[in-house]
């Protein structure tokens, strides 16, 4: 009889703590799916959805940052009540406009080139070009980019550049 007595308070101890944990796990994925909400009173996003979460623009935003080796301050004006803080919606400078434009750059890039050949199932946004391809940590990647001809003016497959191979070869010696 006591064994029995034992064995059913041990059951019962067992149910209670599953019941507990299985209360408590469904309260923080309750929290989880909160926090994930979208936010949809977004000012002024033009390329961007409008239903975008936070986390979300904040993780863009701070790999464009990263991109560029800039701060927010690079396409964000201040504003005009509090020039110690960044007016996001505020359209006052150029440089916004020009992110805008290559933000659409690359997801015509990806969704043109890239997606259709991406294996099946194909995620939404395919991403391969990005920001950092090109501007490899330079706001303005110009310098970096102004060399690119002198690499492709030697390679043309139609061309026959024998001769520039052997007059490199004669230099070295």
């Amino acid at each position: 009889m006591k064994s029995k007595r034992k064995l059913l308070t041990v059951l019962m101890s067992v149910g209670f703590l599953v019941l507990i944990t299985t209360l408590y796990a469904f309260k923080l994925k309750t929290n989880e799916e909160e926090s994930y909400q979208p936010q949809t009173k977004w000012k002024n996003l033009k390329v961007l959805p409008q239903n975008i979460s936070k986390d979300s623009l904040d993780y863009l935003m701070d790999g464009y940052t990263s991109a560029l080796s800039v701060k927010c301050n690079y396409c964000h004006a201040p504003q005009k009540d509090n020039p110690t803080k960044l007016d996001f919606a505020s359209d006052d400078k150029i440089e916004k406009e020009i992110a805008r434009g290559m933000i659409k750059m690359t997801k015509d890039l990806n969704k043109i080139y890239f997606q259709p050949h991406f294996p099946d199932p194909k995620p939404a946004q395919v991403q391969v070009v990005n920001c950092v391809m090109c501007h490899r940590g330079a706001p303005n990647p110009e310098k970096y980019l102004a060399k690119m001809s002198t690499m492709y003016k030697t390679y043309d497959p139609e061309r026959d550049n024998r001769k520039e191979k052997i007059l490199k070869e004669m230099g070295k010696q």
